[in-house]
């Protein structure tokens, strides 16, 4: 699966979710995942999440990885900072914006049926 549609299913979530607007900051804070030779772009903030073109460079959050680190990141199976310790992934940005997108990601989970 392209990084695109991976970034793509996770704003669909996002979208729907609607207790994620408390934690969502005022300005937008763009996210770019890279993974070799594909990079996605997500802008969040209080405007709903989008596939973004534009973006300040001071206020943007860089996630680097193999497709595959990436894939269980957005797809909720590994928290940023698992991948982060097993040096699957680097970011690079403030520590605060690494934190939102933590607590995004998780609240934003897929859910799994057991059964």
């Amino acid at each position: 699966m392209e990084m695109r549609e991976l970034v793509g299913q996770f704003v669909e979530r996002m979208q729907v979710l609607r207790h994620l607007m408390p934690i969502l900051p005022d300005e937008q804070l763009c996210v770019r995942f890279e993974s070799g030779d594909e990079t996605a772009l997500l802008l969040i903030g209080r405007e709903p999440a989008a596939l973004g073109m534009e973006h300040d460079e001071r206020k943007t959050l860089t996630v680097r990885g193999s497709k595959e680190a990436l894939a269980s990141l957005l797809n909720g199976e590994l928290k940023l900072q698992q991948l982060v310790r097993l040096q699957e992934v680097h970011v690079s940005g403030s520590f605060r914006q690494l934190l939102l997108l933590e607590s995004l990601l998780h609240l934003a989970k897929p859910y799994r049926h057991v059964g």
